[in-house]
């Protein structure tokens, strides 16, 4: 499988600039995921936010840091940081003997090229699909997923009047915001974007003439903010905007990703939360990211029940690979080889870029999928040649069909 180029399908890594504007030392490998971790064993947010500023000596903060790194040393989210730092880095642990040689080989090469050297000659990453917030963090290598605000942003007159997905216009009704909605998806898949992501959570019935009445009331200043996306219940209006946004993403091509499952809170988003959408959109095609971990077999059983629906292993073997070797097996039994995304890294800038890390959790990914497909082969049920195809159909064949990724 590491010969096979592949498509990292979910990552929310920023332009390489990004990564190379700031210092980078031992600490840049433990940000993002790593930063929850060190919060649950006990460190402070204020220490924990110390372990990124450069300002203080780096002695200073391996001091504060090495009691909690023998906490969190075996977990899921720590072991990409020491399988990157043995592959880069040439150190066989990240203990008090090596982390000042580490930080100074981490300073030499955090340099421009590091995103190519890291994900296309490390990795074999073809392409990564990347969350971002607007299309300029498109390059060669990264193909914008985008995050669109008009799916939430709905609760107070300010957001309508002049939505922050196109400050110029001048909404006085609820077409001029749909339209505008429309105006942007077409401008961001001329600009290269493939996707948009939206988070799961209940969804009402979208009611057009209700939707008018929530628009028009806080126009009018008779309130001053519908129900936000935190509340209980559903927000009329914006039931109708993401329906609508939806429809029309799907009339171009687009793919909706819908984050579920784990979020860093005990307030997880359920896959079966956004199956009414899922249902009313039969033509648009849903990627239901991380499974839907804990509640995986909801997410399995999407797509299994619905054609328009794929499951995306994207951060399962950084939560736990136990878990993903789990799901993997139930999937293959479940639901067409077809539907299956093997990875995505699921990194982004968080106290700095740790891109290093997509290989340590790639390598992750490799040794669960071969487990699974060993045990295939030993049982009879497939050859090698046959395992070895799953494995390419999920790392690269799926994801670039589902994305309709133009790739020479």
């Amino acid at each position: 499988m590491g010969q096979m180029e592949i498509i990292d399908a979910h990552e929310h890594l920023p332009a390489e600039s990004v990564r190379l504007e700031k210092p980078a030392d031992v600490f840049t490998l433990f940000s993002h995921y790593s930063r929850l971790d060190l919060l649950q064993a006990g460190m402070s947010a204020q220490d924990v936010d110390g372990l990124f500023d450069p300002d203080t000596p780096l002695d200073v903060r391996w001091r504060t840091f090495a009691p909690f790194w023998e906490r969190i040393r075996w977990t899921s989210f720590s072991r990409p940081a020491l399988i990157a730092a043995e592959r880069f880095y040439g150190a066989r642990d990240i203990n008090e003997k090596t982390y000042r040689e580490i930080s100074a080989a981490i300073h030499e090469a955090n340099t421009p090229g590091i995103y190519d050297r890291v994900l296309r000659e490390a990795c074999n990453i073809r392409a990564c699909l990347t969350n971002a917030y607007d299309t300029l963090v498109k390059s060669d290598l990264l193909i914008p997923v985008l995050w669109p605000p008009l799916m939430y942003d709905v609760t107070t007159w300010d957001d309508l009047r002049h939505p922050v997905f196109d400050r110029q216009a001048d909404i006085s009704s609820l077409d001029d915001y749909i339209e505008a909605g429309r105006r942007y998806v077409l401008k961001v898949k001329a600009e290269g974007a493939v996707a948009f992501k939206m988070l799961s959570f209940p969804h009402g019935i979208p009611d057009r003439r209700e939707a008018e009445r929530c628009f028009d009331r806080l126009k009018s200043g008779a309130v001053k903010a519908l129900e936000s996306l935190g509340g209980a219940g559903t927000n009329p209006l914006r039931d109708t905007l993401v329906d609508e946004f939806i429809r029309f993403a799907g009339l171009n091509d687009m793919v909706i990703a819908v984050h579920t499952g784990f979020l860093s809170t005990l307030r997880h988003h359920r896959p079966l939360d956004v199956a009414p959408l899922i249902m009313r959109h039969p033509d648009v095609r849903f990627d239901v990211y991380h499974v839907g971990y804990p509640n995986a077999r909801e997410g399995l059983t999407l797509a299994k029940c619905q054609p328009n629906v794929w499951v995306n292993f994207c951060g399962t073997y950084l939560l736990s690979p136990r878990f993903a070797q789990a799901a993997l097996e139930e999937a293959i039994d479940l639901i067409p080889a077809s539907k299956i995304i093997a990875f995505g890294g699921d990194y982004g800038a968080a106290h700095g870029v740790p891109v290093e890390k997509v290989y340590g959790h790639l390598v992750m990914a490799r040794e669960v999928i071969a487990t699974v497909l060993t045990r295939r082969i030993e049982e009879g049920q497939m050859t090698r040649t046959q395992a070895l195809d799953l494995a390419r159909q999920w790392f690269m064949d799926n994801p670039r069909d589902l994305y309709r990724l133009d790739l020479p």
